[in-house]
């Protein structure tokens, strides 16, 4: 008898409020997810991007009414946060002692690639978390 292989987990994809209450249990997701997924090397990085850009939908969007996908690769995960906002991204250069204002560059640091799409009605920011090593050969 033939046993049949469990598919790949799909996709993860959450509509939330990114409020700060919220970010705790996305964090505890998306590693989770990534985990379950082989990378668990990547898991700080991977929700360390996500964290920063749930935290910019409520900080600089106008709506904390948002979507996270979990993408995963071959070699890695991309996380995406789409929302409502049309607006590109404008990094900052936040003084020493400012409590705030670097996250996309936290996100430049650990991301392979980073990017954003605009839409009609929407915004994509992503992030691409690489290893050197496909998930199959873990």
């Amino acid at each position: 008898m033939a046993v049949a292989a469990e598919p790949d987990p799909p996709d993860y994809r959450q509509d939330l409020v990114a409020h700060p209450e919220s970010l705790a249990i996305m964090r505890r997701i998306v590693s989770a997810h990534v985990d379950l997924w082989g990378f668990r090397e990547l898991a700080d990085s991977v929700t360390l991007c996500a964290h920063e850009l749930l935290a910019n939908v409520d900080r600089h969007t106008g709506s904390p009414h948002c979507t996270i996908t979990l993408r995963r690769r071959p070699n890695g995960v991309r996380v995406t946060v789409t929302d409502t906002n049309t607006d590109p991204l404008e990094p900052s250069d936040p003084d020493w002692d400012a409590e705030s204002g670097r996250g996309l560059d936290l996100i430049n640091g650990v991301a392979e690639h980073f990017g954003t799409v605009i839409r009609r009605d929407s915004k994509d920011v992503w992030a691409e978390i690489l290893t050197s090593r496909p998930a199959a050969l873990a």
